[in-house]
C-alpha cells in the first residue's frame, strides 16, 4: 500500500502532489496571520469591527473580477503560466502588507493580494480537473482544499505565537517569504497540464476506450445559457457564497474580535483556529469519498448542521473547551460542505469551458468573503456579535437546503 501510496505521487499524480505543496505552503502563509491580523489591524489603525472587516474581506473581492478571466487566460495560454501570475501578485500584496503604515495602505495591498490569490486558487482548481475524471474528481479536487487545510493548521499555531512573542507585525512578514517559496517551486517544478484538453488523456491510463473523460467540444452560447440557469450554478453557489461567508466574515473576522471581548488571547485564539482546520482536514478527505462514491449532494445536510452547531457553541462559549468545541464543529462541517461546490461546477462545467465555469463559482467564492465581512462586521457592530453569526448560521442553513431540495446530483453512479 505504501509503495503503491508513493508511486502513485511521484509518477501518476506528481503534478497534484507538487502543486500541493505549493497550494499548502500559501495557506500556511495566510493562516500565520488569520488570528493576527484582525487585532493588528485594530490595534495599529484604531478602527472599529466594519472597517477591520473591509480589511479582511477585501482580500477576497478580488474573486469578483479576476475569476472568470483568470479561467479565459488558462485556457488561451495554458494553466502554468496564469499560476505563476497569480503566485507573483499575490506575493508582491502580501509583501505591501507586511510593511504597511496605513490603514488605507494594508486594505489596498491586502485587496492586490487577494487578486494575485484568486487567480492561482481559480487556475489550481482548473489544472486539478485536467488531473481527474468525473469517478475521481471528488478527491482530485478535494486536494485543494487538503492543501490549503494542512497549512492552516499550523499557521495559526505559528502566528498566534509569534504575535504573542515577537509582536502582531512579524507572522504578515512570515506569510511573504513562505509564498516567496512556494512560487520558485511552481516556476522550477510545475509542468503544464493542457495538453490533457488537446490530447483526451487521463494520468496513468489510455483514454477513449474507457470513455472515463467526458469529450471535448467548443463552448458556445446556448451552452453557457444552459449553465447560468440551471438550478446547480444558482443554488450551489449560494452554497458556496455561504461557505466562503462564515469562513472570511465570520471566522477570520467577527469571531477573533468577539473571541477576544470574551477573554481569549492571541494564543488561544489561534490553538482555536487550528484547532478548527485539524478536522476538517480529514472531513475534507471523507467528503471527497462521498461525493464520489454516494453523489454530490451526499456531504450537503451534515456540513449543514454541523455548521450551525459550530457557530451556536462559539456564540455560549465562556472556556477554552467551548471555544475549541466549536472549532471543531465547524471544521468537520465546512471540511464536508466545501469540496462539494467545486465538483459541483466541475461536473457541470459545458465541454470547452472548463476555466470560465470554474472561474465563475471562484467569483460567487469573492461575493461570500465580501459580502460575510462587510454584512457581519456591519450587524456586529449595530446589533452585537452574537446577532450577526445567528445571521451567518440561518443563511447556511437555508443555502444547504436549497441544494438539497433543488439540484439534480450530477454523480449518481458508483465508481469504477
Amino acid at each position: 500500500m505504501i509503495n503503491k501510496t508513493v508511486s502513485a505521487l511521484t509518477g501518476t499524480y506528481r503534478s497534484v502532489f507538487l502543486l500541493s505543496i505549493c497550494g499548502a505552503l500559501n495557506s500556511f502563509g495566510m493562516g500565520t496571520i488569520g488570528p493576527v491580523l484582525p487585532l493588528f489591524v485594530q490595534h495599529e489603525y484604531q478602527v472599529n469591527a466594519t472597517q477591520v472587516g473591509v480589511a479582511i474581506g477585501l482580500f477576497g473581492a478580488g474573486r469578483l473580477f479576476t475569476g472568470v478571466p483568470a479561467g479565459y487566460l488558462s485556457q488561451r495560454y495554458g494553466r502554468k503560466p496564469i499560476i505563476v501570475l497569480g503566485a507573483a501578485v499575490n506575493l508582491l500584496g502580501a509583501t505591501m502588507v507586511s510593511m504597511s503604515f496605513h490603514f488605507w495602505w494594508l486594505t489596498g495591498w491586502r485587496f492586490v493580494s487577494g487578486l494575485g490569490g484568486n487567480v492561482f486558487s481559480t487556475v489550481i482548481t482548473v489544472y486539478l480537473r485536467d488531473e481527474s475524471t468525473r469517478a475521481t474528481r471528488g478527491r482530485i479536487l478535494s486536494t485543494q482544499e487538503l492543501a490549503i487545510l494542512s497549512g492552516q493548521i499550523l499557521g495559526p499555531l505559528l502566528g498566534g505565537y509569534l504575535g504573542s512573542v515577537f509582536g502582531l507585525r512579524v507572522p504578515l512578514f512570515t506569510q511573504a517569504a513562505l509564498m516567496a517559496i512556494s512560487l520558485a517551486l511552481i516556476v522550477t517544478a510545475l509542468p503544464e497540464s493542457r495538453w490533457r484538453e488537446r490530447q483526451g488523456e487521463q494520468p496513468g491510463s489510455p483514454e477513449g476506450a474507457s470513455g472515463s473523460r467526458e469529450p471535448r467540444a467548443t463552448g458556445n452560447r446556448s451552452a453557457f445559457l444552459s449553465l447560468v440557469l440551471s438550478p446547480a450554478f444558482i443554488f450551489v453557489g449560494l452554497f458556496a457564497i455561504m461557505i466562503v461567508a462564515n469562513r472570511q466574515g465570520a471566522r477570520f473576522s467577527v469571531m477573533p474580535l468577539f473571541g477576544a471581548i470574551k477573554g481569549f488571547g492571541p494564543g488561544q485564539l489561534g490553538l482555536w483556529l487550528s484547532v478548527t482546520h485539524l478536522p476538517q482536514f480529514f472531513a475534507t478527505m471523507v467528503s471527497g469519498y462521498l461525493s464520489d462514491r454516494f453523489g454530490r449532494k451526499s456531504p450537503v445536510i451534515p456540513s449543514a448542521i454541523l455548521m450551525c452547531a459550530g457557530i451556536a457553541t462559539f456564540i455560549w462559549a465562556g472556556e477554552l473547551w467551548q471555544l475549541l468545541l466549536s472549532g471543531v464543529l465547524m471544521g468537520i462541517g465546512e471540511g464536508m460542505g466545501s469540496p462539494a461546490g467545486t465538483v459541483f461546477y466541475a461536473d457541470i462545467a459545458p465541454p470547452g469551458m472548463e476555466g470560465i465555469t470554474l472561474g465563475i463559482f471562484r467569483s460567487f467564492a469573492g461575493i461570500g468573503t465580501v459580502a460575510g465581512a462587510m454584512v457581519f462586521g456591519a450587524i456586529a457592530d449595530v446589533a452585537g456579535f452574537p446577532w450577526a453569526l445567528w445571521t451567518d448560521a440561518i443563511l447556511f442553513g437555508a443555502a444547504a437546503i436549497g441544494v438539497v431540495l433543488f439540484v439534480r446530483d450530477t454523480r449518481r453512479n458508483r465508481p469504477d
